[in-house]
C-alpha cells in the first residue's frame, strides 16, 4: 500500500531533527509541560489495568520519550516499551537512549506486523499534515489505526487537534470529528472513549477490543451484547 504522507512526513521531521536536536522542537513538540500533558492521557488508557505485565507499543515514538515518562510515572508496573519510527534518526537515538527496548524502523500506514502489544499508543503523530491534502491525510490515518488495532490485544490511544479552536494553520490538520466517530464504530470497535477535557487545543482517544470488554463484563446478563 503506497502511503503518499511518508516523504513529506520524513522531510518535515528531519529537518525539525537536525535544526532543533537536543530540544523538544526535534520532535515538533512546544515544550516539555505540552509533552507531559499528552503523554498523561494517552497513557491513561492503561493506568487502572491491573496486570502484573504490560506491553506497549508507540507509534511515531520520536526519540522514545514517553518511554522515560512511563519509566517515571508508573514505577509500580511492569511495562515492557517499544517503538516504531518512520525517521531512521530517531530510530537511532532511541536505540542509544534506552538500548533495552526494540525500536523498528518501518511505516505502519502501509501495512500491520505480527508482533503484537497490550497497547498502541499514538502522541501527537496526527497534528502536523504539512503539504498533504485533508484526504490523503484522513486516509493516512485511518490505514495506521487500522493496522495499529490488529496489533493490539486489549487497545489503542490517540490524539488529534480539535476543530474546537480559536486559530487555524494551513498545514495542521483538525479532525473531522463526525467521520473519525464513524471511522471508529465502524471499522475498529462501538467500545471507546474521547477526553476533551484538558488545556490543549485536542483530544485524546481510547479504543478498545471488543474481547477486552468482554473480559471486564464477564456476568450473563452483558453475554447479550458481544458478538459470538
Amino acid at each position: 500500500m503506497n502511503n503518499p504522507t511518508r516523504n513529506p512526513q520524513e522531510n518535515h521531521y528531519r529537518s525539525l531533527y537536525n535544526k532543533h536536536k537536543g530540544t523538544t522542537m526535534a520532535v515538533s513538540s512546544e515544550s516539555l509541560a505540552h509533552k507531559a500533558l499528552r503523554f498523561k492521557n494517552v497513557c491513561s488508557v492503561f493506568k487502572d489495568d491491573t496486570s502484573s505485565l504490560l506491553s506497549v507499543h508507540e507509534v511515531g515514538m520520536g526519540i522514545a520519550d514517553m518511554n522515560q515518562y512511563i519509566i517515571e510515572h508508573f514505577p509500580d508496573k511492569t511495562i515492557t516499551y517499544s517503538g516504531t519510527e518512520i525517521l531512521e534518526e530517531y530510530v537511532l537515538e532511541s536505540q542509544k537512549r534506552f538500548p533495552d527496548s526494540v525500536f523498528y524502523h518501518r511505516d505502519l500506514a502501509t501495512s500491520s506486523f505480527e508482533d503484537c502489544y497490550d497497547y498502541m499508543l499514538f502522541s501527537g503523530v496526527f497534528h502536523q499534515r504539512r503539504d498533504n491534502t485533508i484526504g490523503e491525510w484522513e486516509q493516512f490515518s485511518q490505514n495506521i489505526l487500522s493496522n495499529a488495532f490488529k496489533m493490539c490485544k486489549k487497545g489503542i490511544a490517540f490524539n488529534f487537534i480539535s476543530p474546537f479552536v480559536d486559530f487555524y494553520q494551513t498545514e495542521v490538520y483538525y479532525a473531522n470529528l463526525p467521520k473519525l466517530l464513524n471511522f471508529i464504530n465502524d471499522h475498529l470497535s462501538r467500545f471507546f472513549e474521547i477526553k476533551h477535557n484538558y488545556a490543549l487545543f485536542e483530544f485524546t482517544v481510547y479504543v478498545y477490543q471488543p474481547s477486552y470488554i468482554q473480559q471486564l463484563h464477564p456476568e450473563v446478563e452483558f453475554k447479550k451484547y458481544f458478538k459470538p
